[in-house]
């Protein structure tokens, strides 16, 4: 195979620039950064303190940062080949996606159903969640209402996003990916002491380019190319004494590449798999910039922490509108978004019968979007821009948010947690087209209360009830305000290890009542998208994870997930009733294996896999359009030592054909379905080095 020299120039000036910060790469000794495995024990944060996984009466997914690398999971969606009941769908632009956990989904123009943490600091647009993953020390995917402790937002659960941090030595890493479509895919690192014992840094990158995988069959060309997609982080670590430090967190990415990827299904068959063919090159290209500031210090009561973010994302989609190769409509979107939040939090020793944590925090957020529908006359290159339609539109929220929480060791084995917050999210929308501006306020206190009882150190069961709810949303138009969602979670779960911790086995059963549900639809008479509620949705549901280790050289892991929704009441739409709802799918499994065998000293031969399924897919809330069960099968292989190793990889081996996103005609206003494909199978070799 060869490389473009293109792809070439942008992994030598990755590895450059994180091998120039030390003057040397691959030489220093292994990292010293955060831990998240001590003596194999798993510890978490999922409560915003350092807990022992298996402690935890919350059902969460642990994946490390080693896990991450040796599964090839690179972005968010890639964790649904491990975590069960939950889904990261593409749709709409480059960076956007739609998450589904425990059967809960994002609508349009509404808020997601999970809150998304990354180094302490909350995402607040959809447009952050489908991140590319790299230099990550772990992701911790909470799954049922978590909003006592992270607010609205987190009532179907949270994703925990925790970087590498900086390290007392130095160490450095490279990842080299080329695979089918001229993909590239490269991640180098480096890290160690700027004054030891003191200060110290951490300089990670990302970048990807790609002709593309899925052909555009009217232009024969990838219809998903990455002309670059670039992420560069930094970290500086200030150890100004034993207990207190400081952290500052920046980065930058900037990406060109094609976006809106949806195809025309005319059949009307959700299992009519057909390529896109839109005669516009769908293209979008954005920056963002943040930085993260994170103080924390240990008092002999608490420890005490302030985490400060800011970012800024900049983008630009543009795009066929009817996706097809005839002559039409396109759209022109740009987009602009601030945010800023501030929390502080206090924190008790974690040794103490009564523990107790306390948080305040506020976001303030700044948006700013223009739909442009220009006319498509044919020719992307040559034809004039006329617009034929422009809706400008600028949105402001500030939310604030107080939420505490008491442990507290009734005897021995049993311990009760109770957990409150209270959320205020004030919002202001100005329709520049119509000169119409709204304002809303939406509140909700969020209790949580569980009881675990302890029967032995490996084991345990506990019961939880617990509330969470999403925000309202503005339409455009004169469409009244979407009322906000609330859930309500009644469950019981069990963590247990077994066989000296070889066998771990967890899982829970639970019942959500979900009221004013948010969905989407399409008013026909006002041509209008239009999010709305359904009166009341309930979900049954059930969990069962197993991991084991019987040898020293295998790893095995299996799951179920169930999520069954259904309208119990729906005023808009009484002949729905009983039907699921959208973007749905009642099951989840996942199976997978990492067998590592020594053939020399220092060297060894490795083989993992997965395999997912998924239950048949709800695409609307008419049920009419459903996507059949599909199953998809990973594989990598190769050779590794301590410093290096050498690979084979292959995603989607068997070529499943399906759609991540399908739009029936009922939903989007067109004369036709449309569904954004998924990528077809992928494969490549890979070569990774570290100090």
């Amino acid at each position: 195979m060869k490389i473009q020299r293109k792809k070439l120039q942008y992994g030598a000036l990755l590895l450059a620039s994180c091998t120039l910060a030390t003057g040397s790469a691959f030489a220093q000794s292994e990292s010293t950064g955060a831990e998240s495995v001590t003596d194999d024990v798993v510890y978490v944060t999922a409560q915003k303190r350092k807990q022992r996984l298996q402690d935890v009466p919350i059902q969460v997914d642990a994946v490390d940062g080693e896990t991450l690398e040796n599964r090839l999971i690179k972005q968010t969606s890639d964790l649904a080949r491990i975590v069960p009941n939950f889904a990261v769908q593409r749709t709409d632009t480059y960076s956007n996606s739609v998450i589904v956990l425990r059967g809960i989904a994002q609508p349009s123009r509404a808020d997601v159903p999970v809150a998304v943490i990354v180094d302490g600091v909350p995402q607040d647009d959809s447009r952050q969640l489908n991140q590319r993953l790299f230099d990550v020390e772990q992701i911790e995917v909470l799954r049922g209402p978590q909003g006592s402790i992270y607010g609205r937002n987190a009532e179907a659960g949270a994703i925990i996003i925790t970087t590498r941090a900086a390290t007392d030595e130095f160490e450095a890493f490279a990842d080299l990916s080329y695979g089918n479509g001229s993909t590239f895919d490269a991640t180098a690192s480096v890290s160690g002491p700027i004054v030891p014992g003191k200060v110290r840094f951490r300089l990670a990158g990302n970048v990807l380019t790609s002709d593309g995988v899925l052909e555009n069959s009217f232009t024969g060309l990838g219809a998903d190319s990455v002309n670059h997609d670039l992420t560069l982080r930094g970290n500086l670590d200030f150890l100004i004494s034993d207990q207190t430090t400081f952290t500052l967190i920046g980065s930058y990415s900037d990406f060109n590449a094609a976006g809106v990827i949806f195809a025309p299904v005319f059949s009307g068959d959700a299992n009519d798999f057909v390529l896109p063919q839109a005669n516009f090159p769908n293209r979008g290209n954005g920056e963002s910039k943040s930085i993260t500031a994170q103080f924390e210090h240990e008092f002999p009561f608490a420890t005490f922490s302030s985490i400060t973010g800011y970012t800024r994302m900049d983008q630009v989609q543009v795009t066929d509108l009817d996706f097809t190769p005839a002559e039409g409509i396109g759209n022109n979107q740009p987009f602009s978004r601030e945010i800023a939040s501030q929390e502080f939090r206090l924190v008790s020793p974690g040794d103490q019968r009564l523990r107790w944590l306390v948080a305040a925090d506020v976001l303030h957020s700044k948006f700013n979007l223009a739909t442009q529908v220009f006319l498509d006359a044919g020719d992307p290159i040559n034809d004039p821009l006329v617009f034929v339609d422009t809706r400008p539109e600028k949105s402001r929220r500030t939310n604030f948010g107080v939420s505490g929480q008491l442990d507290y060791d009734v005897a021995d084995t049993v311990t009760l947690t109770i957990g409150a917050r209270y959320d205020q999210d004030e919002r202001q929308q100005l329709d520049f087209a119509t000169g119409i501006y709204r304002e809303a306020t939406f509140d909700k206190f969020q209790p949580r209360v569980s009881l675990v009882y302890r029967i032995d150190n490996d084991r345990q069961v506990y019961a939880t009830y617990s509330v969470g709810f999403r925000s309202g949303a503005f339409n455009g138009g004169d469409f009244p305000t979407a009322q906000a969602e609330s859930l309500t979670n009644y469950e019981i779960g069990f963590k247990t290890e077994w066989l000296d911790r070889s066998v771990t086995v967890n899982g829970a059963v639970f019942y959500n009542v979900v009221d004013d549900y948010q969905f989407s639809f399409i008013d026909f008479v006002a041509r209008a998208n239009v999010t709305s509620n359904i009166d009341e949705v309930s979900i049954f549901g059930a969990e069962l994870e197993i991991a084991a280790n019987p040898t020293d050289e295998l790893t095995l892991f299996a799951n179920v997930g169930l999520a069954k929704t259904e309208i119990e009441k729906f005023t808009r739409f009484p002949e729905f009733i009983g039907n699921n709802t959208p973007r749905s799918a009642d099951w989840s499994i996942a199976a997978g294996f990492d067998y590592t065998q020594s053939v020399s000293n220092n060297l060894d031969i490795f083989l993992r896999g997965d395999i997912q399924y998924a239950s048949a897919r709800y695409w609307f809330h008419d049920n009419l359009d459903v996507q059949d069960p599909r199953s998809f099968g990973n594989l990598n292989a190769g050779l590794q030592s301590d410093h290096w190793s050498i690979s084979v990889w292959a995603k989607n081996v068997y070529d499943t054909q399906a759609y991540d996103t399908y739009f029936p005609l009922q939903a989007t206003g067109l004369p036709y379905d449309v569904g954004f494909p998924t990528r077809p199978r992928t494969y490549g070799v890979r070569l990774t080095l570290r100090s």
